[in-house]
């Protein structure tokens, strides 16, 4: 009898941690960082409150956040990637006829 393996069937999935994909970590990460040293700016300095700093840009962080998933929850997977390569490069998405189709001879 020939051994059995199983069949994994979510190969695509995304790997997440605490439930969230490693990519939406990275971006939380990225919007905290920026959100810091704007709110940095405008609270810490503008309003010469340092300790409130803090709180703005975490919660700044949670709402840019919230929106991204929304964001994320009704586009397709890997799509700010696909939007990429077709800003880059659009002639490759144009469908046109196949210039070098070359038919079957039998």
């Amino acid at each position: 009898m020939l051994p059995q393996h199983p069949v994994y069937r979510k190969l695509d999935a995304g790997v997440t941690v605490l439930g969230v994909e490693l990519e939406d970590w990275l971006g939380l990460g990225v919007a905290f960082v920026i959100l810091s040293r704007a709110s940095d700016l405008l609270v810490g300095k503008a309003l010469g409150i340092p300790r409130a700093e803090a709180g703005v840009s975490a919660a700044a962080t949670g709402v840019v956040f919230l929106l991204w998933r929304r964001i994320r929850e009704r586009t397709p997977r890997r799509f700010v990637r696909h939007l990429l390569d077709y800003l880059g490069e659009p002639d490759a998405y144009v469908a046109a006829p196949d210039q070098d189709a070359n038919p079957y001879v039998v």
